[in-house]
């Protein structure tokens, strides 16, 4: 199958690894990108210090391209330069500023690279292709993390009419069935979060993979109560009470220290990334974030941690999509994509086959 998604990156399946922090790790990406898709690695959680050996990493397992995904001003700010020294040949970029992201994207174009846009909102996407990105992530509603208020089949055919640039979608994209309806909505391929991390390359504890496979699709809810931003993660107590209650200041304070130390930030870093944050658009209400925001992002992010690394979804927050209530199994990644190419080409010829006759 040919699209335009296959033709830009030079890759056999219109299919993509969303970056995900502390799921998305090299070996993931390398698998992916051998079995025909496109790995992309979530860069924020390596930082300045560790990125460059999480890239090597990666061309030691890989000959095939990939690409590096960095959520702009949340520690990423140090380590988007040797990104780009490191000339990786796909960067994938969330939030940021447009003159922050405009400096990347001509950075990057300058040595052949590729840039991928996550955008949630129609006038993101618009803005975007301004810049110059080469292909927009639009992710709906139905997506783990963030996203805005609107669904894929809304959302996914108006950005890809109002472009001239190719879109993919995330949100919700488990097997061929909504690969097969990504195309139809417009769409030039899509990108797997959940879906790719419950296999077994992933290096993610068997328990976070096994509440996965036993999700349904009623199982999540989206607040900004985690983060400070719309987010989509497993309904559980510790969920709950965050949509519930005020932030206790002790809470922050913790978590803020947890942050730092994840991101291997200093104590100025720290500050200056606090900063960045609270400068940002809030998101689908427009206007600057709050300094509860900010602090929610520091709880958010010491509770993704502690399920994701820790293994722990129940005291932990877990990012999920409502299409994890489609996972059923643990196959290999190779497995996972080519079955899907296949059930998406048998949808595609049965469609046709009904416009026939």
């Amino acid at each position: 199958m040919k699209t335009r998604m296959t033709e830009l990156f030079g890759i056999k399946y219109p299919i993509m690894l969303s970056g995900m922090n502390w799921l998305t790790t090299p070996k993931l990406v390398a698998a992916v990108s051998n079995a025909g898709g496109l790995g992309v690695l979530a860069g924020s959680q390596y930082g300045k210090d560790r990125i460059r050996d999480a890239i090597k990493q990666i061309r030691d397992l890989t000959d095939q391209p990939f690409g590096v995904n960095m959520t702009l001003g949340v520690g990423a700010r140090e380590a988007v330069p040797i990104v780009i020294e490191e000339k990786v040949p796909v960067f994938n970029y969330a939030l940021g500023r447009p003159p922050e992201i405009q400096k990347i994207i001509e950075a990057v174009h300058a040595y052949g690279g590729k840039i991928i846009g996550t955008v949630a909102m129609v006038r993101h996407a618009l803005r975007s292709e301004q810049l110059g990105a080469d292909l927009l992530i639009v992710t709906g509603y139905e997506a783990a993390s963030h996203s805005g208020n609107v669904g894929a089949l809304v959302l996914l055919p108006t950005i890809a009419s109002a472009l001239k640039i190719p879109v993919i979608g995330a949100g919700g994209y488990v097997d061929g069935k909504s690969l097969a309806a990504a195309l139809a909505l417009g769409a030039e391929g899509i990108a797997m979060g959940s879906r790719l991390a419950a296999t077994q390359e992933a290096e993610v504890a068997d328990s976070i993979k096994e509440t996965w496979v036993k999700m349904t699709e009623e199982d999540t809810v989206i607040d900004p109560a985690f983060d400070g931003i719309n987010c989509r993660v497993l309904r559980n107590k510790k969920a709950d009470e965050l949509m519930e209650k005020h932030l206790p200041v002790i809470d922050v304070m913790w978590a803020g220290l947890a942050l730092k130390k994840e991101l291997n930030l200093s104590y100025g870093e720290m500050i200056r990334t606090a900063l960045n944050m609270k400068s940002m658009e809030a998101g689908v209400g427009g206007g600057k974030r709050k300094w509860a925001d900010v602090m929610r992002f520091a709880i958010g992010g010491s509770l993704f941690s502690k399920a994701t690394i820790g293994g722990d979804p129940v005291e932990g927050l877990l990012m999920a999509g409502q299409g994890a209530g489609r996972i059923k199994d643990i196959p290999t990644v190779k497995e996972l994509l080519d079955r899907t190419m296949a059930e998406a080409e048998q949808v595609i010829n049965e469609m046709k086959q009904k416009l026939e006759g």
